[in-house]
């Protein structure tokens, strides 16, 4: 591992050595900032134009920012200037409830706040009063103007530490304040998505985030791989979470590489193909739906269906010759998969590799690598991936481990595995099966919160990920299911889950799935179908429903549909698509396991009506007191 420096030092050091190269790319339409680009000597001004402002409004070294925004070039900036300003941020996803910004804001005892928009800025406004430590807040629209007292408009904040600087004795001051900053300060306050609870802020110091990142550069070229200055991140995922700010911003800044930013989650298709990235960061979900659209795309002509099945039977052929005595396939870019094929293989695969080349040009032309985190993937979803010549990375951490600890090397994936201990972190499991965690990236503990923190860890200084595990003899790390998450039926069986949920993971018809069973006899199950794909077969098939019962709302920048009527669900060929797919997924099941009822839903579980976090994980205590008498229902 290389020599470690603070986060603030990462930024400077790559200032230095790459001043003319470009650091940030986004849409000029949608931000009207330096013609939607910055270099990184642009981006260093900027930066320092931003922490000056802090400094002379009177922040404190060590003094509390939160940031409460959308994924934007602007997060990036004002997440840089903050640590530069020897400040701690506090990350707030824009989604929550006034209840949970008022939360965080109390815990954290932050003074400023940065705001992506006006209607955030009113949310504050409707709290404010309850927050006795925040100051000021500045919303980071450069169209925006504030009163310059409380409230500021990011271009004039930006105007404010740029004249401050001009001054030699204040500009001395700045350079006093980030030079002072130490490995062991407090980097960022991340909170925890609060599944089964409140959510609790985790402590990451400059220690941890710079042994995570050098522990993961040792880690890549262990294995013949690098991210460097010629290549591109695409940013999309929210930056509140630990997964998109480590492993694609943070990684970038510290090696020169480019971050370009989507609109919204919505194009990101687009986006890939407007800047080309060579890796990005994604959740299983996306690979989920890409997949289920192809799969849909095909089966509208019988031709492109048995074409499209040829080719991955061929591609699956040659993957093969992949994989290694253990079951795993080097995705490495620079492996030569057809010199290592027998003539008639090769000629096949070189007609399938055509259609195969269109599905990879959905990800850009110079697309060599994805981080896939946050969930399992199904190992079939990733072997059809491979097939297509895409290489998927999963890999495991958490935000007290600031990014993967655990992580498939590129030249040995293995699906259905996490992958190896990785990126400086140690594993090791637990009688009970737990993963508990040593070594780099992990957090200092639990802001204000003392018992919980000393719970976390194990007597020898271990951190419980509250993780059950399996290891398999050649070191690869299986996920089971989260401890608190395993189902104990009241015929003695546990049932993990994740497992079930996988399985319909590749589902057309269904979206999301909840199974309960504790302390019951059987597993049962909370059904939400795919409205999207019910709507368009209830079109194309010429079958009657209530429309005006279709609810809609904005889901990352799409309109989704989250409701729908009691004839929707009662629909007959709803109901017997759903049936098969349950009767599917049970024919790969234990007995004990098997789904032996289940209720369909009229409502998706969505961050609007509280019953899933910003990141996408079920919140249990909600889902089963919301549907408690449906659940009984099922056990009568």
């Amino acid at each position: 591992m290389g020599e470690l420096k603070t986060m603030v030092q990462y930024f400077y050091d790559t200032c230095s050595k790459f001043p003319e190269r470009p650091a940030q790319k986004f849409n000029s339409k949608l931000y009207d900032d330096n013609n939607g680009m910055f270099t990184y000597a642009e981006l260093k001004e900027r930066v320092e134009d931003i922490a000056c402002a802090l400094l002379k409004i009177g922040f404190l070294h060590k003094g509390r920012a939160a940031i409460m925004a959308p994924t934007s070039y602007m997060w990036t900036q004002v997440d840089i200037a903050i640590a530069c300003a020897g400040g701690v941020s506090v990350t707030i996803y824009p989604t929550l409830s006034d209840t949970e910004v008022t939360y965080i804001m109390k815990d954290s005892k932050s003074t400023v706040i940065f705001v992506g928009n006006k209607e955030e800025l009113d949310q504050i406004k409707r709290i404010w009063k309850q927050l006795k430590d925040l100051k000021t807040v500045i919303v980071m629209d450069t169209s925006f103007k504030g009163d310059n007292k409380k409230v500021y408009g990011i271009k004039d904040f930006i105007a404010i530490g740029r004249e401050w600087r001009k001054n030699a004795a204040n500009y001395k001051k700045y350079i006093k304040r980030k030079d002072g900053v130490k490995l062991d300060d407090w980097f960022t306050i991340l909170y925890t998505s609060g599944t089964t609870g409140q959510g609790k802020g985790a402590i990451i110091t400059h220690w941890t985030g710079s042994s995570r990142l050098e522990g993961t550069v040792a880690y890549f070229q262990k294995y013949n791989f690098d991210v460097n200055e010629h290549d591109v991140t695409l940013c999309y995922l929210p930056l509140s979470h630990v997964f998109d700010r480590g492993s694609c911003q943070w990684l970038a800044l510290t090696k020169g590489s480019l971050i370009c930013y989507a609109d919204k989650p919505a194009t990101l298709i687009e986006d890939m193909q407007k800047y080309n990235p060579t890796w990005i960061n994604c959740v299983p979900r996306l690979y989920e739906k890409i997949y289920i659209t192809m799969q849909q795309a095909m089966a509208e002509s019988t031709l492109k269906k048995k074409l499209f099945d040829w080719a991955i039977g061929v591609g699956l052929q040659a993957l093969e010759y992949r994989k290694d005595a253990n079951g795993c396939y080097n995705m490495h870019p620079e492996f030569d998969l057809k010199s290592k094929l027998p003539l008639g293989l090769k000629i096949k695969y070189s007609i399938a590799d055509k259609l195969f080349a269109k599905v990879r040009g959905l990800f850009g032309n110079r697309f060599h690598h994805s981080f896939s985190a946050s969930a399992a993937i199904s190992p079939d979803l990733l072997r059809f991936y491979y097939a297509l010549g895409l290489a998927v990375v999963e890999g495991y951490g958490s935000t007290e481990s600031f990014n993967a600890a655990v992580l498939n090397p590129i030249t040995a994936c293995k699906p259905g595995c996490m992958g190896k201990e990785a990126n400086g972190s140690k594993c090791r499991v637990a009688a009970d099966g737990e993963l508990e965690l040593s070594g780099a990236g992990i957090f200092k503990g639990y802001l204000n919160k003392p018992k919980e923190t000393k719970e976390a860890f194990t007597k020898d200084g271990w951190f419980k990920t509250g993780d059950v595990v399996e290891l398999t003899p050649d070191g690869y790390i299986k996920f089971v299911e989260r401890k608190k998450g395993i189902i104990c039926t009241s015929i003695g069986k546990n049932v993990a889950p994740a497992k079930i949920e996988n399985l319909f993971s590749t589902s057309s018809w269904v979206e999301q799935i909840f199974l309960v069973g504790d302390e019951k006899p059987y597993i049962s199950a909370l059904i939400v179908p795919n409205f999207a794909n019910f709507i368009a077969l209830f079109k194309r098939e010429g079958i009657a429903f209530d429309e005006s019962k279709l609810v809609y709302e904005n889901i990352g920048g799409m309109q989704i549909c989250t409701k729908v009527g009691d004839d929707f669900i009662n629909n007959k060929r709803l109901q017997e698509l759903i049936d098969n797919e349950v009767k599917e997924a049970n024919k790969r099941l234990e007995k004990f396991e098997e789904v032996k009822r289940y209720t369909i839903l009229n409502q998706r579980f969505t961050e609007s009506n509280g019953m899933i976090t910003p990141t996408q994980k079920a919140k249990k205590r909600v889902i089963i007191q919301v549907y408690k008498d449906v659940i009984e229902k099922m056990y009568e």
